[in-house]
């Protein structure tokens, strides 16, 4: 199957009395950045000491290191105001995932680094073996403000490739607008704090989105959650059922390493039953040069409801270290 690839997870956990922008209070939200990469938490309302708890990924393979950090207040009628921003070094976190650590108990501090002017640490932060992997907690000082913290762990992802979902229809989806006897539906696919979703295709129980997502598959693989959603504009959006798919068959048909099959062959064929909510059997077959799954999947707890789907797996390279 390959190696795994690693990626840098930042662990934005909370703010600790942020400056105020907003009455007595702040909109908050936080912007990680390393070069061209670029990812932001949700807003927190009415908080300076807001718990965002969301996790940002950063691709190694193009590493432009340091990492900086920017909090802001989301305005609701003027620019958003900045709230403070640092700059952190990762290169003592990736020495340590790149040193030799077998031997390491669960708990051991491989290293720790005190703050000095230079790494915007408002305290000592320490480097750790924890539960088989390297982890590392701080706290940011922000700069340019008058006060202000944000409390960050880092630590490695590691992947075995991409999953594709190629959401092909819906067939006989279930009806929510009782008036124009329809629905705007849109998907949703979860695996674990991942999370992608088609576009809503208006007043058709019959959608067709032909729309190609995608999820990273972790180590070890775990399954996939769809929702169905009919978009309301004055009110929140309504189920329209759920399914959840296991992507083990098509991650074991890659680690027999079928490369050398013709063009067609079919490696597994899954039948249905009442865990799996297959409609039809679903066939694994070596097609085009890739793993390929097709799928017909049954919602549950709805009146009528199927969706049609492709799955195909796509192998990373290798990341590069920084």
């Amino acid at each position: 199957m390959g190696s795994l690839t690693g990626y840098l997870k930042v662990h934005v956990k909370r703010g600790h009395d942020l400056a105020t922008r907003s009455g007595r209070s702040s909109n908050a939200y936080v912007v990680v950045k390393m070069g061209h990469q670029k990812w932001k938490t949700g807003v927190v309302k009415k908080n300076v000491n807001p718990e965002w708890n969301e996790e940002l990924i950063f691709d190694l393979r193009t590493p432009d290191p340091p990492l900086q950090l920017f909090v802001y207040n989301k305005g609701k009628f003027s620019s958003e105001d900045k709230m403070g921003q640092a700059e952190f070094d990762i290169n003592p976190f990736h020495d340590a995932v790149m040193g030799r650590l077998e031997r390491l108990k669960d708990g051991d501090i491989i290293t720790t680094i005190e703050p000095n002017r230079g790494n915007c640490l408002a305290e000592e932060s320490q480097i750790v073996w924890k539960d088989g992997k390297v982890v590392q907690n701080m706290f940011i000082r922000l700069n340019n403000v008058e006060r202000g913290e944000v409390e960050l762990q880092l630590s490695m992802v590691y992947w075995w490739g991409l999953l594709k979902i190629h959401v092909q229809k819906g067939v006989n989806l279930a009806i929510r607008d009782v008036i124009r006897r329809s629905s705007d539906p849109y998907v949703v696919f979860k695996m674990d704090r991942q999370q992608v979703k088609t576009r809503v295709v208006k007043q058709n129980v019959n959608p067709e989105w032909n729309e190609e997502l995608t999820l990273y598959i972790p180590d070890p693989p775990l399954p996939v959650e769809l929702f169905v959603y009919d978009r309301d504009t004055f009110s929140s959006d309504d189920k329209m059922g759920e399914a959840e798919f296991d992507i083990n068959p098509i991650v074991e048909a890659v680690k027999m390493g079928v490369e050398g099959l013709a063009d067609g062959t079919t490696i597994r064929t899954i039948p249905p039953n009442r865990q799996n909510r297959l409609v039809e059997r679903s066939q694994i077959v070596w097609k085009d040069g890739q793993v390929v799954q097709n799928m017909v999947l049954r919602l549950k707890d709805v009146v009528s409801g199927e969706v049609e789907l492709q799955l195909r797996w796509i192998k990373l390279p290798t990341a590069r270290g920084l």
